[in-house]
């Protein structure tokens, strides 16, 4: 009881002062009414009872205003009353809907920096909801911030799938809403996407390393688009594409780690780490993505090696994308630049049914050191 009427208030607050609803309209013409009818009877008839002696105007030439004014009053009344229990009625039955609705948050930890304050404790707070979170954290991997032992770390994220279907499997997909975010490498971030791209919608979050803080994804379209260059090029069943999103790619890597294979690089203008805060540009630039992979499909590409320097709501935007059935098998490289080979292993995707990914490791002796 006490969280039904914790819950009118505060929809009662936003009802009055920020919501435009249809009930609202009436609760203003009503209390337009109502207030319109008290002035107009202080005009009617006006009184006064003072030392000097008693003074009265009355308006006595009909008594149609007063009957007028009897309408107005009780009418607005009414419109308030009304536009009251429409909105109580419907509040109530949204805190039903509510009530029912899972909110499963997902956050994956993957770096030493991660900060302290949970995604899902950022979400209870600012949405003043429950949430049911699931935790992925594979920093007891890391050495030095390099992953020493990417194969656990992979079963690790793999295993998501299993959970998240733990928590929903008795649910309807209309009552669950997903939230995920964190700070992960890239092939991890966007194997995650590619593991939930059939789930229920799923809302990105990502961190805001200037404020050190969790963000929506809350700002406009700048419009930019890919610009797109190719090396290299030759015809081969295999092929890389190197995007350039908040960092370049470093060329010089990709010549030493794939010299055989053509080159072809997706860049933006505006290469910097806080140029993805627009939920619609991310699914725009991921859209392209799609359509070039596409373009190489249909050129006899069978695999794709894919090199992205991004953010990690634009890596896993990417992976949820990424075309079970139709794209090209994927390898996504992790990059390390201490390493003598700074692509030294990627998660391979095979497309196949009932063949897990894996982890591909990139060998010296498999490639040209420049």
């Amino acid at each position: 009881m006490k969280k039904d009427l914790s819950y009118f208030f505060r929809s009662f607050t936003d009802f009055i002062f920020r919501k435009r609803t249809a009930a609202l309209v009436f609760a203003k013409i009503g209390g337009s009414l109502v207030g319109l009818s008290a002035v107009a009877s202080l005009v009617v008839s006006v009184t006064y009872q003072g030392q000097y002696g008693f003074f009265e105007i009355e308006y006595h030439s009909s008594s149609t205003p007063k009957l007028i004014i009897l309408i107005s009053f009780v009418l607005g009344a009414s419109l308030i009353f009304i536009s009251l229990a429409w909105e109580l009625i419907r509040y109530r039955s949204e805190y039903q809907i509510l009530k029912k609705r899972k909110t499963i948050v997902i956050e994956q930890r993957g770096l030493v920096d991660t900060k302290d304050e949970s995604l899902a404790e950022h979400v209870r707070k600012t949405r003043k909801i429950q949430v049911d979170s699931i935790l992925v954290d594979i920093r007891e991997r890391l050495i030095d911030n390099v992953i020493s032992e990417p194969e656990i770390a992979l079963d690790k994220v793999f295993n998501l799938k299993h959970s998240l279907k733990e928590k929903i499997n008795s649910l309807d997909v209309s009552d669950i809403n997903v939230i995920y975010g964190g700070i992960m490498p890239v092939p991890f971030a966007f194997l995650t996407g590619y593991l939930l791209d059939d789930e229920s919608s799923v809302e990105i979050i990502d961190w805001d390393r200037d404020a050190s803080a969790w963000r929506e994804l809350d700002s406009d379209d700048d419009s930019e688009q890919f610009r797109v260059d190719v090396e290299n090029q030759k015809t081969c069943n295999g092929a890389v594409i190197a995007v350039s999103f908040s960092y370049p790619v470093d060329k010089a890597a990709i010549n030493s780690a794939f010299p055989s294979l053509p080159h072809h690089y997706l860049s933006l203008n505006d290469v910097s780490r806080n140029n993805h805060w627009s939920k619609q540009k991310q699914s725009r630039l991921a859209g392209e993505f799609f359509e070039y992979c596409k373009k190489l499909a249909g050129q006899g590409v069978e695999h794709i090696h894919l090199i992205l320097a991004s953010q990690n709501s634009v890596a896993f935007r990417f992976g949820q994308i990424y075309d079970k059935r139709n794209l090209p098998s994927i390898t996504v490289y992790q990059y390390e630049r201490s390493h003598t080979l700074k692509y030294p292993w990627g998660v391979r995707i095979p497309q196949q049914p009932k063949v897990k990914p894996y982890i591909k490791t990139l060998e010296l002796s498999e490639t040209a050191i420049i």
